[in-house]
């Protein structure tokens, strides 16, 4: 059985079909791709040519300039890497026609506020004309996000049998039979199965190359281009790119050699002191985006060493950013309040008449305005860079538990802040994150005002782990 495959049905090729369609969502790489390699292997069976499809909405939630310049800077690597493998890349970006909208989950009044047209209205069309030519339509499984019901929607309207598969995790989420509670019940399953997954993926070209003939004419951005291209997209252009990052396999694949070549001595010592960034990976967008492979990442640090930092990054990057996986696939409901534990779901409610000691708007939130200025650097770290030490991210999120009125509040804001300027937003992993905030993956703690017995962190007693006026300086 084949975990990784998510099929209806009904899954047979269409007869007639002129050629087998990827459809590239989350995973944004030209290697490493369970999905492309799955297509490849179809397209072969068929004798048929395969055609790589990929669009950029402009109206996806949380849609700005940071996320659009990332994924454009990564489809200069896409074209050159589908061209040595022979395979037909089209890339289309939508600019919209609308004026740009902030969605819903940015206010408090998000039930009165406007709503965007359904997804996939620009280049679903596009899409579409494309897929009822198709064979077969292959794509990215991804649990979470806007993924599953574009996934849905498209298997609605067109007779091509549509099959997901599931490149973004190093063991398959349908490998579980359950919802694992907590990284200790993940752990001895992941170990496990590790022997049988972690392996170099298989990267084929197909035997049928041949072009295919497209209703549009693909876009080629270039790093020159990249501004104007953005600039003419109906998003939010707030959201400036990020100056820390440059998105893409080979940016990726840079960052990764940097990190184990002087960070990953240092990962299990250093990793939890925010002023020591190059100790941590910093891959997370990358693996977001399916810029990078898990399966490169881990391969790569298993051969640099030594072995026992190796361990700690190992149980970080895949038993914590699995567990998350699994939740996220397993809890339809990882977005909401239902997703918390229930027992912290209920501690959490039976406090929420405690007094806070602030409740601060949604704008002095977002753009750094509380009275901590150690929660403010951390903010103004994803206002500027898209990215936040992980150690900080714990710290940021307890800490809105206090400033707003209750848990559902506060989830809207950090799932609000976190996907619209953490360039590893939208994320399984990131969810998981947001959820630990409300007692996901921990235990009971001893009883505390508003908090009742999640865990508390407290941002003063950070001052006693870390060089914290260094940390504001840098945030500065």
């Amino acid at each position: 059985m084949d975990y990784r495959v998510h099929a209806p049905a009904e899954s047979r090729p269409r007869p007639g079909g002129e050629f087998v369609l990827y459809w590239m969502q989350t995973t944004q790489r030209a290697h490493d791709n369970f999905a492309l390699n799955f297509a490849i292997e179809q397209a072969d069976t068929l004798g048929l040519p395969l055609q790589v499809y990929h669009g950029l909405r402009h109206d996806y939630p949380w849609a700005s300039d940071r996320i659009h310049t990332w994924i454009l800077e990564g489809v200069i690597d896409l074209y050159a890497g589908f061209a040595a493998r022979g395979i037909n890349y089209a890339f289309w970006l939508d600019e919209g026609t609308e004026s740009y909208t902030q969605w819903p989950a940015g206010g408090r009044d998000a039930a009165a506020a406007p709503v965007h047209r359904s997804p996939l209205t620009v280049h679903r069309s596009l899409l579409a004309q494309l897929a009822d030519r198709a064979a077969l339509v292959v794509t990215d499984f991804f649990p979470t996000f806007i993924v599953p019901r574009q996934v849905r929607s498209l298997r609605g309207d067109v007779a091509t049998p549509v099959i997901a598969v599931d490149s973004a995790t190093l063991v398959p989420m349908a490998y579980h039979k359950k919802e694992h509670g907590n990284a200790r019940g993940i752990r001895p399953v992941l170990m496990e199965a590790l022997p049988h997954y972690l392996w170099p993926a298989d990267n084929p070209s197909p035997r049928v190359q041949r072009p295919v003939e497209l209703p549009f004419d693909p876009v080629r951005p270039t790093a020159e281009s990249i501004p104007s291209l953005v600039a003419r997209c109906d998003i939010d252009h707030a959201v400036a790119p990020s100056p820390m990052f440059r998105g893409g396999t080979a940016a990726g694949r840079a960052r990764l050699h940097d990190f184990l070549t002087t960070g990953l001595r240092h990962y299990a010592d250093l990793r939890n002191d925010p002023n020591e960034p190059d100790a941590v990976s910093r891959l997370s967008p990358y693996l977001h985006f399916g810029n990078l492979s898990i399966h490169e990442i881990l391969l790569a640090a298993r051969a640099a060493g030594p072995g026992e930092q190796y361990a700690r990054f190992l149980d970080e990057a895949l038993t914590w950013r699995e567990v998350s996986h699994n939740f996220c696939y397993f809890n339809p409901k990882h977005r909401t309040p239902e997703g918390m534990p229930a027992w912290a779901r209920e501690q959490l409610r039976e406090h929420e008449t405690d007094p806070r000691p602030v409740l601060y708007s949604d704008e002095d939130l977002e753009f750094a305005r509380t009275g901590d200025e150690l929660w403010n650097a951390a903010q103004r770290s994803y206002l500027r860079d898209g990215w936040m030490h992980n150690y900080m991210r714990m710290l940021w999120g307890k800490a809105v538990l206090q400033w707003t009125p209750n848990a559902a509040e506060c989830l809207r804001v950090l799932e609000h802040l976190n996907n619209k300027y953490s360039l590893d937003g939208r994320d399984p992993n990131s969810y998981g994150g947001i959820m630990w905030t409300f007692g996901k993956f921990d235990r009971p703690f001893y009883r505390r005002p508003i908090y009742g017995t999640v865990r508390y962190q407290s941002l003063k007693a950070a001052r006693e782990k870390f060089d914290v006026p260094r940390y504001i300086a840098a945030m500065s």
